[in-house]
């Protein structure tokens, strides 16, 4: 059943009258069977929002005001902490998938390492602990980290990849669980040790040492181009776990005492074509540290914060 029975029984117990539903793309092609079931088995009416959802950082709380809404149901994603204006409710997703298998497969490549971290993203959480009980078995120690800001031990966000930065110094590797290279690119920016990357959707593992490289030979790239840049555009989002107006004022400041020009440019979702006709030699990004990642789509150099130090 989509939405879980536990989900359907907690919107009873809320109540409410009028809720706004917010899915990542991914899961889209569920919406109105969803929206079906919670009208039918709550009495509430459901809203389907359709803007584009890419986090737990990208509440849509003010337009569920705005709608007159009294609940919000955030599917996919975990709760880290965000003050909202309508309560929140979220739907913790899960993808099953034989992890053990594919790890099993791998374990000659494993014989190097003895202290092993093990990371992965919320859908996947749960396959963690017979990942470790593997690796025990084949005389591992296995470290599973604690993050900041996700709700779960070893998981990571785009933004927060502290539940293999607090056990750094004690792994040998770490291991990331999951598809796609959006996560395991950054938590190979993020860590100082070797970075394993167990795809699920290639059913092979790969070491990202290569990868990791090519980004630190592009990022000091980025850095020593900018140097010679004049005017620069700092970029702020408003999405609610995103807004960080206080670090773009100080980066700001900075860059003017340096003789350069810059500008606060603010927007919800960061596209080329909100920028069009601005004379900006440069982006600095305050938003989402993964934005970086976007450089062509914004078609102008793009730096993080922690970037303009070195300008």
């Amino acid at each position: 059943m989509f939405p879980e029975k536990s989900v359907v029984d907690e919107i009873r117990k809320a109540r409410p009258k009028k809720i706004l539903l917010q899915l990542p793309e991914g899961l889209k092609t569920n919406a109105l069977e969803m929206a079906d079931t919670i009208e039918k088995n709550t009495g509430a009416s459901v809203l389907i929002s359709c803007d584009p959802c890419f986090g737990a950082c990208d509440i849509r709380d003010s337009e569920a005001e705005r709608l007159g809404c009294d609940l919000v149901l955030h599917v996919g994603h975990s709760d880290f902490g965000l003050r909202t204006k309508v309560p929140v409710m979220y739907e913790e997703y899960r993808i099953e998938y034989d992890a053990v298998g594919l790890l099993k497969n791998n374990l000659e490549k494993l014989k190097p390492y003895k202290n092993i971290s093990l990371v992965t993203t919320l859908q996947f959480v749960h396959l963690l602990d017979g990942a470790k009980k593997l690796l025990e078995k084949n005389d591992k120690k296995v470290l599973i980290g604690k993050p900041q800001r996700a709700k779960h031990s070893g998981q990571v966000l785009g933004c927060d990849f502290s539940a293999a930065e607090s056990v750094d110094e004690m792994a040998d590797v770490h291991i990331f669980f999951g598809s796609g290279f959006f996560h395991p690119l950054g938590l190979a920016s993020k860590t100082k040790k070797p970075v394993l990357f167990l795809d699920f959707e290639k059913n092979q593992l790969t070491e990202l040492a290569k990868e990791r490289e090519k980004q630190e030979r592009i990022k000091a790239m980025r850095i020593a181009e900018a140097r010679d840049f004049i005017h620069f555009g700092i970029l702020v989002s408003v999405k609610p776990g995103q807004l960080n107006i206080k670090l773009a004022e100080n980066l700001k400041k900075k860059l003017e005492q340096k003789g350069k020009k810059a500008w606060i440019l603010v927007m919800d979702e960061i596209t080329p074509d909100k920028i069009i006709g601005m004379h900006i030699d440069c982006l600095i990004n305050t938003a989402c540290p993964r934005l970086y990642e976007d450089t062509e789509r914004l078609e102008k150099p793009l730096l993080n914060a922690e970037d303009a130090d070195n300008l």
